[in-house]
């Protein structure tokens, strides 16, 4: 494939191009093209920031861009220089990274626990050729489901705490936890979705551990998922998310291709796909990262992944160029759904999110934990979803409000993880 192909025809802005290029060359271990112009350096690297790739991309930037990017010319107030002091400062929190890694699999080892570290901290480790190059801001890890009580008593002992008690509730699959002298708050899964979230079916965790191979990380035993359940967790990352994930999320299975693609067969992709009821996802993040990153997929299965409907691309390309901030993902269903309903409808959608169960309302209100706290917690949560969506409700009544244009990119990224979901694997 050309280095340059399709690039120019990308329906994202001009920074998006230049930052994937680079990107691109930086993969492949390239110079930039000789007809390149100097990069825009603010443009850049609020992009590469933004997209969750500029420690990955500073290596190369230093290699090809010296003059910029070196010691002794980078300037500490200039971008570059404010560049390179980031990169050094994620070298440093590497090292304590790992550390908290290591004791971490020593501590649940030694406890006779199984656990398996997931996502960035174990793609970090496996599949990047530094594990510095990676950045994250916290650590995923998976246990099993009979274990969480005796996990959750080990994290204790080890010295963390629990931000919130979710250990048993249907509306938590997780629960998170941070330690005082470590830098990394741990999510400890024990899956992939809850009841809360009625469009997004339910993995088989139990087949899924069955298929964990033990492993090591930081020289110490734990377990990894199989090479397809990694494939097959990084796509259902992206459809959990509804693809509002960085540039970052497809380097990862780009690396992840490179370094253990030639493991995979179509066979075990599709079986992954079924028990992470992936739908066609799994297919289409690799096409799609394919063309993004210029990557030949490994011959013996390429062929049986299919091209891309174009409508469906530029869908993953615009979710890339419209990244919402966190605190805007947390209610872009219910509010696509308040935005299309009618009267009556938005206020039942309120009353609903207002008369949530129990279960989930003890989660953030304590007094929800007795019966006789109800009422004290349906006033709470009222008061609360007001304070944080008012203005945007009233900002619904204004087509051009920057509030009605998130959720039109909201409602692009939901259509495509509902496609895929719901289509057939070819």
């Amino acid at each position: 494939m050309d280095r340059a192909s399709n690039l120019h025809t990308l329906s994202l802005p001009p920074e998006y191009r230049t930052l994937i290029a680079c990107v691109r060359d930086a993969l492949h271990d390239r110079p930039p093209p000789v007809d390149m112009a100097e990069p825009q350096w603010p443009l850049l690297d609020r992009t590469a920031r933004e997209q969750g790739v500029d420690i990955f991309l500073f290596p190369w930037l230093a290699a090809h861009y010296p003059e910029n990017f070196s010691l002794s010319s980078a300037h500490p107030d200039s971008v570059p220089g404010a560049w390179r002091a980031r990169a050094l400062r994620e070298l440093q929190r590497t090292a304590l990274r790992q550390r908290q890694l290591a004791a971490l699999a020593t501590g649940f080892a030694h406890a006779g626990l199984d656990l398996a570290v997931l996502k960035g901290a174990w793609l970090a480790e496996s599949v990047y050729a530094n594990p510095a190059l990676r950045s994250m801001s916290d650590i995923d890890v998976l246990v099993r489901t009979g274990q969480r009580d005796r996990s959750h008593a080990l994290m204790l002992q080890l010295g963390y705490a629990a931000a919130a008690n979710t250990l048993h509730s249907r509306f938590a699959y997780d629960q998170l936890y941070r330690h005082p002298q470590h830098a990394y708050a741990v999510e400890m899964h024990w899956a992939v979705s809850s009841e809360q979230e009625t469009d997004s079916p339910e993995a088989d965790m139990a087949a899924i551990w069955h298929h964990a191979e033990p492993a090591r990380l930081c020289g110490l035993p734990c377990f990894a998922l199989s090479a397809p359940d990694q494939l097959a967790h990084l796509a259902h990352h992206m459809l959990h998310h509804l693809f509002a994930v960085p540039l970052r999320a497809y380097l990862d299975v780009a690396l992840f291709v490179r370094a253990q693609g030639d493991t995979l067969t179509s066979k075990a992709i599709a079986a992954a796909g079924a028990r992470w009821q992936t739908g066609t996802a799994i297919p289409f993040v690799l096409r799609f990262t394919a063309e993004l990153f210029d990557l030949p997929l490994p011959s013996a299965w390429a062929n049986d992944v299919p091209q891309i409907d174009a409508t469906w691309r530029d869908a993953a390309l615009h979710a890339l160029a419209h990244l919402p901030r966190a605190a805007e993902r947390g209610a872009e269903s219910t509010l696509l759904s308040y935005r299309h309903a009618s009267s009556a409808g938005r206020a039942r959608l309120a009353l609903s999110r207002v008369f949530m169960p129990r279960a989930f309302l003890a989660q953030r209100y304590p007094c929800a934990r007795m019966l006789a706290g109800m009422p004290w917690a349906w006033i709470c949560r009222a008061r609360d979803l007001y304070r944080t969506h008012h203005a945007t409700l009233a900002a619904l009544n204004t087509d051009a409000s920057p509030e009605q244009r998130r959720l039109d990119t909201a409602a692009v990224r939901a259509a495509l993880a509902h496609h895929l979901r719901e289509a057939s694997d070819v």
